[in-house]
């Protein structure tokens, strides 16, 4: 068998390229994510983050405070929760899972954003951080 002329080998080398490039320009192979949390509560909140791959351990967002992180999505199944704890009220929810994914997910190829409020009467999300309430999904209520 040639491999000089074989297909295998041009589609073979294709794929690394195109992975090698896309790893290079944006630091991952899938998608980079920017996840953002907006606290609307009159006093702190913590929340604890974690993923299957990683434990981001808990985070403090004060009145009108804001907390982000980003990550590369895996090739199968990214998945984020966060368990919200506010005075005696505790919530539990995915920050990011193929539902989400889907909902925030502007561009085909690059960097992409996810926003989340917390408000006193529940968790909103929001692809483009527009202004309450316009492009805002409540997913869940404390």
């Amino acid at each position: 068998m040639n491999f000089k002329t074989s297909p295998f080998l041009f589609f073979f080398v294709l794929f690394i390229s195109i992975c090698c490039f896309l790893t290079v320009t944006s630091g991952c192979l899938i998608k980079n994510w920017t996840v953002s949390i907006t606290s609307e509560i009159p006093n702190d909140i913590v929340v604890h983050i974690k993923s299957t791959d990683h434990d981001l351990g808990d985070h403090t967002i004060s009145a009108h405070g804001i907390y982000t992180w980003q990550f590369c999505s895996k090739l199968v199944g990214t998945h984020f929760t966060g368990d919200f704890s506010w005075g005696s009220r505790h919530q539990s929810l995915a920050l990011m899972d193929a539902k989400i994914s889907r909902y925030c997910n502007k561009r085909l190829v690059g960097d992409d954003e996810c926003y989340w409020l917390v408000k006193p009467n529940g968790f909103y999300v929001s692809f483009n951080n527009a202004s309450f309430p316009w492009d805002w999904a409540k997913k869940k209520s404390w």
